[in-house]
């Protein structure tokens, strides 16, 4: 994380997780996009917020193929959207970099 921006994410595939926001998600029930934070701890996970947006893991979820724009489409026509869970290969690595030019 850079000045409170998510610069890198690497997939991580756990049951224990999965469970957790998958119990969360059907809590809430939220509509529309949300960005979940947690941390794993020698406990197990805590989760540290929970905010109405898109979050800085986005691109890396959309470039996996969860379907952003489907899952708004049936928030905007009441319809709720199902627990899925995109083509996420475990260990993909998203990396975002800054590129300056002087000309």
């Amino acid at each position: 994380m850079r000045a409170g921006e998510t610069d890198k994410s690497i997939v991580v595939k756990d049951e224990k997780l999965k469970k957790l926001i998958g119990k969360l998600i059907l809590t809430l029930n939220p509509l529309g996009p949300i960005d979940i934070d947690c941390f794993k701890t020698e406990h197990g996970y805590v989760i540290s917020e929970i905010n109405p947006r898109f979050g800085g893991g986005y691109l890396h979820a959309h470039e996996m193929g969860q379907g952003f724009v489907k899952n708004i489409i049936h928030n905007l026509q009441g319809e709720p959207n199902g627990l899925t869970e995109g083509d996420y290969k475990e260990g993909t690595t998203m990396v975002k970099y800054d590129h300056y030019i002087v000309i």
